[in-house]
């Protein structure tokens, strides 16, 4: 009865197992019964976790990988997940955004109107992904270190969601120290004036970072810009530019937040109208319900 569409959609960086990089990623669109796994299930989720139960159930299949496991879920990169959430959001609720952003400025302080669209804040797959990358550094003292790193997953998010509520740089810190595969030092000595040695990793590497963490996020950043959406904005009242962070899976969890509190008012109102069962009605979207809703209840006032 759902007969919802699925969509296949381009990962920007791809789900990389055994060596072999998958591209392409095949989604439906949230039903009823994935509200209901929310409704009862997710409400002491953090956001990681959440995102991670909503795409575990959504996700038909990564290239010819199907069908898709939790743990596949976790090893996605951050853009990744980022983008399926966006096609997912999309698919399930169309593609317009709507909400309302306070202006930071003391002097100011102004609600302002956001409409943008899911295409707005999608950014084109990345031309040539790897499983690791490779960068050389150079902190503040001019000691040059090389770093091949891989790119953040949901999986490193989920480890430090607790640590991220109580020290956000903390858990920054340890995400970069999972990434970091290797690193390497440069160092000048009168007796060597180049001198390379490899940093242990157990016990030396976590020291390192805080020299090059700043460079080595924005490494990241460049190969995974679908990570991190800042919105660039300009209030109207007060005409001063402002920055925003937009985080789909706090957006998207609030919205579909809204359509549980009328999820089984729904599937009632339904089920005594046209006689279909819960499982039946649970199959479809929350666009596809209230679609028959709004028939419905044209046609009691028209009765």
């Amino acid at each position: 009865m759902s007969g919802d569409a699925r969509t296949i959609v381009t990962l920007p960086g791809g789900f990389w197992l055994e060596g072999q990089c998958y591209r392409d990623a095949e989604l439906r669109p949230v039903t009823g019964r994935d509200e209901a796994f929310l409704l009862d299930a997710t409400e002491s989720l953090l956001p990681a976790q959440w995102t991670t139960a909503i795409l575990a159930r959504c996700l038909i299949r990564l290239g010819s990988l199907r069908p898709v496991t939790v743990d596949w879920v976790r090893a996605l990169t951050v853009g990744d997940r980022e983008a399926l959430l966006l096609h997912l959001r999309r698919l399930t609720l169309g593609d317009r955004l709507q909400g309302v952003l306070i202006c930071p400025q003391p002097d100011c302080g102004k609600k302002m109107d956001l409409d943008l669209t899911v295409s707005d804040l999608l950014v084109p797959p990345q031309p040539n992904p790897q499983a690791r990358y490779e960068a050389t550094l150079t902190d503040e003292k001019g000691t040059t270190y090389w770093v091949q790193f891989r790119l953040p997953t949901g999986a490193d998010q989920e480890a430090v969601a607790d640590l991220a509520q109580q020290d956000v740089e903390a858990a920054a810190q340890q995400v970069l120290s999972c990434c970091i595969a290797q690193v390497k030092v440069k160092e000048v000595t009168a007796s060597h004036p180049v001198r390379q040695r490899s940093v242990n990793q157990a016990n030396e590497a976590p020291a390192t970072i805080p020299a090059i963490a700043q460079q080595l996020s924005l490494f990241m950043a460049k190969h995974d810009p679908q990570a991190e959406l800042q919105l660039q904005l300009l209030c109207p009242e007060c005409g001063q530019p402002l920055t925003t962070t937009f985080d789909t899976a706090t957006y998207f969890r609030q919205e579909l937040a809204s359509w549980l509190n009328n999820l089984y008012r729904e599937v009632h109102l339904l089920a005594f109208y046209y006689h279909w069962s819960e499982a039946e009605i649970l199959r479809m979207t929350a666009k596809k319900r209230q679609r028959y809703l709004e028939l419905l209840t044209t046609a009691v006032r028209e009765g």
